[in-house]
């Protein structure tokens, strides 16, 4: 009976995306344009309601039919900790508003297509091994599939998932849609090749970007400028948090040290140091006009960069990392909901954790490194962001085409308001600015081969942060070699995949 209720509610909640398909269909040659609104409209529990001209719809042939076939997702565990899946895992209505759009996203597609979107559950969100004996014994268990955003580069070297654009040639897949984010296409590309999705289809992805939080109690205690009207100016800097988080750190147990006890400008973790280079434009890599990736990371705005950093990370007096302290993310956690900081940096999925906190906080972007920076700039956590792949063993390319598509257009309908619903309900304010710096942030993603690939610059710049090091020159002198090779390996594999 409730399985019947909640496929009544997703048909009721969706019955214009039908009407208005089959209307588009007559008119234009069985083509469905593409409405105009590109950002959430509505969610399941409140704002605007969405109307048929906000929907968008995959490119579908009307009386499509396959005939119940079962459409596998091979996805992140299905648990309940910070990386379990809350993409595809969704059995019933529950009343939770991200779980529900999973749902009933689900159920239009398999009610539009004639499927059974069904998903299955790697042993954890680094697994590998699961997909590759799949496709080795080309049994043909899963239609599409995550993978960890560094994974991915690996499994498309090994030859365990689909070149993309060569995919999208053989059948129905629409790479241009408007649900899929385009700037992984476009960044991630080598030699015009593409192996990993990111867009609407998912949350995983968005929970792994860096932001960083501030909390509104301090900041109307100390009667600091609002963050978002400094952010809308473009005067979101490094120096404006160094400026802001100085005024507020203060030892208040009286000890003459600063620990867990006092007050901070910053709570942050050593990654923030990579992330926040690329939040100020520092290019790990760039590509070269036939689209191989070159390494260009060391450069005077890279020392530039970590000089102006450690002014924020590096001083004890103003910024707590827990990393450096050696202590876990719950601590640092607590602190934050004790109003023990100004600003906390981690990722998206922290924001969750944070709804339990008495004082309302914000979500704004990395900083830039100047004012005069031309935008915002953001990236994705390469080990646990969860991309979009096709196995190589699937050839079948018109029913994977579609129904990929038919699941990016019900989330961006769907799923992408009520992750917005997620983020903004409670101790964040549901008004016009917090909206407007979460759409910065997610439509600014620079995907960074240099970063995500696993060149070894990462793990090289966590140490220094942990160590209050500024001799970027000399530090990555000491790494050139493992990064030229393992850049040089993964562009030579590119190169086989290509001939």
């Amino acid at each position: 009976m409730k399985k019947a209720v909640s496929l009544l509610l997703c048909l009721c909640m969706l019955l214009p995306a039908f009407a208005g398909c089959s209307e588009s269909k007559e008119n234009t040659d069985e083509t469905t344009p593409a409405p105009t609104t590109t950002t959430p409209s509505g969610s399941a529990e409140g704002g605007e309601e969405e109307t048929e001209d906000s929907r968008f719809y995959a490119n579908i042939p009307e009386g499509t039919d396959y005939g119940g076939a079962t459409f596998t997702v091979l996805t992140y565990p299905n648990t309940s900790d910070i990386w379990g899946d809350v993409d595809w895992s969704a059995e019933e209505v529950t009343g939770e508003v991200l779980n529900d759009a999973v749902y009933n996203r689900m159920q239009y597609v398999n009610d539009l297509l004639n499927v059974n979107v069904t998903p299955a559950y790697m042993t954890g969100s680094g697994d590998t091994t699961t997909l590759t004996n799949s496709v080795n014994a080309g049994d043909g268990a899963y239609q599409i599939g995550t993978l960890a955003m560094q994974n991915s580069f690996t499994m498309a070297q090994n030859g365990v998932i689909h070149e993309l654009n060569a995919f999208s040639k053989n059948g129905t897949l629409d790479l241009a849609a408007p649900w899929w984010d385009p700037n992984i296409l476009g960044d991630l590309s080598i030699m015009g090749m593409n192996f990993a999705l990111t867009g609407d289809i998912g949350t995983m992805y968005k929970k792994s970007i860096g932001v960083i939080m501030f909390n509104k109690v301090i900041l109307r205690d100390y009667q600091l400028d609002n963050p978002y009207d400094v952010m809308r100016e473009g005067g979101w800097t490094i120096d404006k948090m160094v400026e802001m988080g100085t005024q507020v750190s203060k030892d208040l147990d009286g000890d003459g040290s600063m620990t867990q006890e006092d007050r901070f400008g910053l709570i942050c973790f050593c990654d923030m140091i990579a992330l926040a280079m690329i939040g100020c434009d520092v290019d790990f890599c760039t590509k070269n006009a036939d689209d191989i990736p070159e390494n260009t990371f060391m450069s005077e705005r890279a020392v530039s960069v970590v000089e102006k950093l450690s002014t924020l990370m590096y001083d004890p007096l103003i910024t707590y990392s827990w990393s450096r302290a050696g202590v876990g993310e719950q601590p640092a956690f607590t602190m934050y909901q004790s109003d023990k900081a100004l600003f906390y940096y981690g990722e998206l999925h922290a924001v969750a954790t944070m709804r339990d906190m008495e004082s309302d906080f914000g979500i704004m972007p990395m900083p830039k490194f100047e004012e005069a920076q031309n935008g915002y700039h953001h990236c994705v956590n390469p080990n646990v962001c969860a991309t979009i792949v096709i196995p190589k063993d699937n050839t079948q390319y018109e029913m994977t085409g579609y129904v990929t598509d038919a699941l990016g257009a019900a989330s961006k309908n769907l799923l992408t308001p009520a992750y917005y619903d997620v983020n903004l309900k409670g101790k964040v304010s549901r008004d016009e600015e917090s909206t407007q710096s979460l759409d910065i942030i997610i439509s600014s993603i620079k995907y960074d081969i240099g970063y995500l690939a696993g060149l070894g610059i990462s793990s090289m710049l966590y140490s220094m942060a942990d160590s209050y090091n500024t001799d970027l020159a000399s530090q990555y002198q000491r790494q050139t070699k493992v990064v030229t090779k393992t850049l040089d390996k993964l562009v030579s594999k590119f190169e086989g995949l290509a001939n």
